[in-house]
């Protein structure tokens, strides 16, 4: 749980990626929608080792309706993999759409 998150911060979402060959990662809400980089969501990635990855998802502006779960799916020609994450926070506003 994430107490008190603040509107207009931003959270990140860290997926660690065991590398191989030609391999391919996105993020998605849990309803099965993907996330499509934009102003308010950034992804990037960084080479932790030879063989590991970490790919980076980071909320930009965070409001109420940002609450939820998100997963991150890596696949390439050996199989697939998958993680999920559940955002909670505590509102503190009376804004509909602050925390």
């Amino acid at each position: 749980m994430l107490p008190y998150v603040r509107p207009f911060t931003e959270r990140d979402f860290v997926c660690p990626i065991r590398e191989s060959d030609n391999i391919i990662t996105s993020f998605f809400f849990l309803t099965g929608e993907m996330i499509i980089a934009n102003d308010k969501y950034k992804m990037s990635e960084s080479i932790s080792s030879s063989y590991s990855v970490q790919m980076r998802l980071i909320i930009h502006t965070l409001l109420k309706m940002d609450m939820g779960g998100y997963k991150c799916i890596s696949k390439n020609s050996i199989g697939d993999a998958e993680g999920n994450i559940r955002l909670y926070g505590k509102p503190i506003f009376n804004n509909q759409n602050s925390l």
